[in-house]
């Protein structure tokens, strides 16, 4: 009994090890039908330009994939296959598109050899479509950083001032600016360069959902050699003889101005225009143009500048009226005094238009303090000059010590007649 028992059980043994032999090569020869998912094919869109004819645009970053269930008879085969190996196309033209969401069917081109795509007939891409917009926007240049000391970056001159931001609605909609972005830190030379242009939303982010005709312009900015020169007070008339200038006070003290070497090297300050001085009676500020030389350039602003003139009662000394004012360690004396002419042959008499010239004259206390008043003069020097009317500078001499802050006339207009 024991022996019949153990030889069924033997038998049984065999039959399971036969089985599994047996469906091991079934599965290795005479696979049977299986299915498996391709995720993440990509569906490339034909005749795109029927959205724009159709004044639409595709909304970006859409996800046009889609999956595909494939039946095969070998599993390898099957677990192999990779999205790269289908090519699956969505025709646009054959179809009325509309804004919004729209399913259009897909064909499957190309496939692997040995699978079936199951229900392949049936497939659709969804794609999102908005009403296609432009806008014309000028360019705007961000300049950042600054040009090298001792030079001036000047307006930037483009190849073109506008360009055109094309895309859905929503997207172009929120484009406020377009901009081109430059660092011109430590340049000295200009700066000459083909740049990107960067749709930019209010708070100057970057909108990347459209595109920009065209995507780059040329841009030049011209970089120049400056100098800052001081400003000369100029006037004309002869202050009130009630009254002394105390002072005179120009802001800005300087400006800066471009141009060509040899310009800037010609001139060594700036005139204000003219300031009648007769129609000052009281403390005054007055706002005044700067004159910029021929071949110069003001780097910025304006040439606009203020003079501000005070005044004082005057002391009369002879001739001469004088009042003085301590600045720091520094002494200022405005001399008002009368100007005098040398070297005119006897047999001439001269007539000046001005006859009083204001002088501020600085030093260190202990100069001003001391300071001999009969050794300042100001004077014209008429000499090899005959019947007619001139105009001559006026030369101011000055003790050792003793420098010219300002002067209320440069040049005197002379008329000289035989005696």
């Amino acid at each position: 009994m024991d022996k019949a028992r153990k030889q069924q059980f033997i038998i049984k043994v065999c039959c399971v090890i036969a089985a599994f032999a047996l469906w091991l090569f079934i599965t290795s020869t005479e696979n049977p039908m299986t299915t498996y998912k391709v995720k993440s094919v990509p569906v490339q869109l034909l005749n795109t330009d029927k959205v724009t004819k159709s004044n639409l645009a595709l909304i970006p970053n859409q996800d046009l994939t889609i999956s595909l269930n494939i039946k095969g008879a070998n599993t390898s085969i099957l677990l192999n296959t990779k999205a790269d190996d289908f090519k699956v196309v969505a025709d646009l033209s054959a179809y009325a598109l509309k804004s919004g969401e729209q399913n259009i069917p897909i064909e499957i081109r190309k496939s692997p050899d040995n699978i079936n795509v199951v229900n392949s007939d049936s497939l659709f891409i969804k794609i999102n479509l908005d009403n296609l917009k432009q806008s014309k926007l000028p360019i705007t240049v961000n300049i950042s950083g600054k040009a090298a000391e001792g030079f001036f970056a000047s307006m930037p001159k483009l190849s073109q001032d506008f360009a055109t931001v094309v895309g859905g609605s929503r997207f172009v909609d929120i484009v406020k600016n377009i901009v081109i972005e430059e660092n011109i830190q430590g340049v000295e030379s200009d700066v000459a360069k083909t740049f990107k242009i960067k749709p930019v939303n209010e708070a100057g982010e970057e909108v990347k959902d459209v595109y920009v005709n065209p995507a780059q312009v040329d841009v030049k900015i011209p970089v120049s050699k400056t100098k800052a020169l001081g400003v000369n007070v100029k006037t004309i008339g002869t202050l009130n003889s009630n009254f002394t200038l105390t002072s005179t006070k120009v802001i800005p003290e300087k400006f800066n101005v471009i141009g060509s070497n040899a310009a800037l090297s010609s001139v060594k300050s700036l005139n204000t225009e003219n300031i009648d001085l007769s129609k000052i009676v009281k403390d005054t500020t007055m706002n005044v143009n700067v004159l910029i030389p021929n071949g110069l350039t003001l780097a910025g602003g304006n040439a606009k500048a203020q003079v501000q003139f005070k005044l004082a009662k005057a002391e009369k000394s002879n001739t001469t009226e004088v009042i003085q004012k301590n600045v720091g360690n520094l002494s200022e004396k405005t001399i008002s005094q009368n100007i005098k002419y040398i070297n005119l042959d006897k047999k001439y008499g001269a007539k000046l238009d001005n006859e009083k010239i204001s002088l501020v004259v600085s030093g260190t206390k202990e100069v001003i303090d001391s300071l001999d008043l009969t050794k300042i003069n100001s004077e014209l020097d008429l000499s090899n000059l005959v019947e007619g009317s001139y105009t001559v500078p006026v030369k101011v001499s000055l003790p050792q010590g003793v420098n010219l802050v300002s002067e209320t006339l440069d040049k005197v207009s002379v008329t000289i007649t035989k005696n």
